[in-house]
């Protein structure tokens, strides 16, 4: 049996407070579960022991490094769990590195939330 929408536990990490709330109200409008953090610090302090989201999105704008190095811990440790990581421009990964999505910021609400879809029915 699938899990519904409103099962699905999404964790979002962004720093900039009104794109994370805009970002996080999009979600919840399509009935998912969505928790924020500001930082990566935090993220990893509330998956440290379980990880109980799905998906987890981070924003790393221009800066990918340190949420590379997230996105590998997270997979690392709990091994269900889906990242997506928005970028500022574009950001090219071999295959098989992590995340398992990568979206530009510029391409809008509506394909955000398209990807998010498509990643949770992987699942």
């Amino acid at each position: 049996m699938s899990r519904t929408r409103s099962n699905r536990q999404i964790l979002l990490v962004n720093g900039y407070s009104t794109l994370q709330h805009l970002r996080a109200l999009m979600l919840r409008m399509q009935g998912y579960d969505v928790a924020t953090m500001a930082s990566l610090e935090e993220a990893r302090s509330a998956i440290a022991a379980a990880c109980p989201y799905d998906l987890v999105i981070v924003d790393v704008g221009h800066f990918a490094e340190e949420g590379l190095a997230f996105c590998n811990e997270i997979k690392g440790r709990h091994h269900g769990v889906k990242v997506l990581m928005q970028v500022d421009g574009s950001l090219y990964l071999d295959r098989e590195s992590c995340p398992d999505k990568v979206i530009s910021k510029q391409e809008g609400p509506k394909h955000f939330v398209d990807e998010v879809e498509r990643l949770l029915q992987t699942l």
